[in-house]
């Protein structure tokens, strides 16, 4: 692993499943309708989007605003309390970054709405573990112009297969797969952030 590792966001750090189950129960007492009724609502909003990286948290709540006649400024509110994204980390997540601190320079490579992203990092309480110089936050992180940012000195870990496969021509990768026991006899694959701590290859 190079001095320099770079961190994706969702499903390496931060868990996104989680994120939607906490949103969606706020969400439900607010609006006063089944989880079922939210979730195709969701699905409506993301079926208007180019890409799930258009996701835009403000966009959404004013959707739902306008679907169910309810207060856009309270919707908007969830998405800003500071305890669902603490709720949202990974159980492992401060420990390593705490004990790697020391050992590397860490930043972050991930694409998805600057806003929410960014607020991760500050309600989750891990902003300071990253510099600031190494963290990119990008609407398409495999675009041509988002690979160019790329520091090419780094160790990228990242929990899609697909964009590790496209980025390890230009650093060294790590999968981390979170899903299964399924490694790639081809790319360094990880299934916990602490083997980062215990197999420091």
């Amino acid at each position: 692993m190079q001095n320099l590792v770079l961190f994706d966001i969702d499903g390496v750090l931060f868990d996104p499943e989680r994120f939607g189950k906490l949103l969606r129960s706020r969400f439900i007492k607010i609006l006063g309708i089944s989880e079922e009724e939210l979730i195709s609502a969701n699905a409506d909003y993301y079926s208007k989007l180019s890409e799930r990286t258009d996701f835009d948290p403000r966009e959404m709540t004013a959707y739902l605003s306008d679907r169910y006649g309810k207060d856009v400024a309270t919707l908007d509110h969830v998405f800003w309390e500071e305890d669902i994204y603490q709720d949202s980390l990974f159980p492992e997540t401060r420990e390593v970054l705490e004990k790697l601190k020391g050992q590397k320079t860490l930043g972050i490579f991930s694409q998805g709405n600057e806003e929410l992203q960014n607020r991760k990092l500050d309600a989750g309480k891990i902003r300071k573990y990253f510099y600031p110089e190494y963290t990119f936050i990008l609407r398409r992180k495999l675009s041509d112009d988002s690979i160019e940012l790329l520091p090419r000195e780094a160790t990228f870990i990242d929990n899609k297969h697909d964009v590790i496969e496209a980025l390890q021509k230009f650093v060294d990768v790590i999968w981390i797969n979170r899903k299964s026991e399924e490694s790639d006899p081809a790319i360094k694959t990880i299934h916990s952030l602490h083997e980062l701590i215990t197999d420091d290859k």
